[in-house]
């Protein structure tokens, strides 16, 4: 009697689209081929896991996924590659969704719009650091997040003074400086847990400030390490200091990804919100989508290029006669980026009192 052999299933040749919910816990994930949807599960936050049930399940195919940028960063995204699922990271706000879509959000419809999105070609990837980039832009991060609990524990030091009625002295009104601690330090008080209270918040303010010192120190060693000559030529640029430049390198990475001015100030967050419907146009204020941390950097460059550069201050004063104040500042660092953009390219000292 003959035996009948099995055919074993292959899908080569077969492109399937798997859209991921990541989350800390679990995925949600949903597979799509070109005609319609196959599978939509949950499993363990795992990229092997993933490769494992797709190998199994459809065996030979091309696999393409993709998910959000968020929490986990681009380590997922560096383990499927390695496991041959070619996988993108996107922005949230790219994923093409119903109004609908937007009022019943749950983690399976997520990753369906993901998957039907990247299926259609409509997903563009964020650009995607090497590691040893990341970490650099992870310290410059950890030196912000620092430099906000300096301000915040400088804030309830003085709503502790305010709340007892104690008048800072006008030769010491400076949060930063020596003397404002000093005196802090020698404050009186009668009852001896108003003392401690204080102690606790300027142990805090110093502890801070050592670390911040230390995170600054690494920085800029960093920095000299990846580019000096990029380290320097930035600090030509007028209202850019140190940190600043570490921000921009730490941020940006390679200049060269920016197709344009246009392309950059858009990846910053320096061009107006735009309404456009037949011969109507109207222009807004700044786009809320912007970069969190380079915008209000190259605003509070632009407030110290006005103050040592005649060009760029001559170029503020005609603005805010054209508008207000806020507008021409948002504009002095838009020029700012430009040539930000051009020293960058071209690695070329910037000659100050040129517009």
């Amino acid at each position: 009697m003959q035996t009948q052999v099995r055919k074993k299933i292959d899908f080569g040749g077969k492109n399937l689209y798997i859209g991921l919910d990541v989350h800390k816990n679990s995925w949600q994930v949903t597979i799509l081929c070109q005609e319609m949807s196959l599978k939509s599960f949950s499993q363990p936050p795992a990229p092997k896991a993933l490769h494992v049930f797709l190998d199994s399940n459809y065996p030979g195919a091309n696999f393409y996924s993709a998910y959000e940028a968020g929490f986990c960063g681009y380590s997922h995204h560096r383990e499927l590659n390695k496991l041959g699922i070619h996988n993108i990271v996107i922005n949230p706000a790219d994923v093409p969704k119903s109004n609908k879509d937007s009022h019943q959000k749950n983690d399976k419809s997520d990753s369906r719009l993901i998957a039907e999105a990247l299926r259609g070609n409509l997903l563009k990837e964020i650009y995607i650091f090497d590691p040893d980039s990341e970490e650099f832009r992870g310290m410059f991060r950890s030196r912000l997040a620092l430099a906000k609990d300096i301000r915040r524990t400088k804030v309830r030091i003085k709503g502790f003074l305010l709340y007892r009625n104690i008048e800072i002295p006008a030769e010491v009104n400076n949060p930063n400086s020596i003397a404002y601690l000093d005196w802090l330090k020698q404050l009186k008080f009668d009852d001896q847990k108003a003392k401690i209270q204080l102690s606790l918040l300027l142990d805090r303010l110093l502890f801070l400030k050592e670390q911040r010192r230390q995170f600054e120190k690494q920085l800029k060693q960093n920095a000299r390490k990846r580019d000096k000559e990029l380290f320097n030529l930035l600090q030509t640029i007028p209202g850019i200091g140190p940190i600043t430049t570490i921000g921009l390198m730490a941020e940006i990475g390679n200049i060269k990804r920016f197709k344009n001015i246009k392309h950059f100030a858009s990846y910053v967050g320096l061009i107006p919100r735009i309404k456009q419907s037949g011969e109507k146009e109207q222009t807004g204020n700044i786009t809320y989508r912007h970069n969190k941390y380079l915008r209000p950097l190259l605003v509070e460059a632009a407030w110290q290029a006005v103050r040592s550069d005649p060009a760029m201050l001559l170029y503020y004063q005609d603005s805010c006669l054209k508008g207000n104040a806020k507008k021409a500042i948002i504009k002095v660092a838009r020029k700012l980026l430009s040539k930000i953009m051009f020293v960058m390219r071209n690695r070329i000292k910037y000659e100050r009192g040129i517009l």
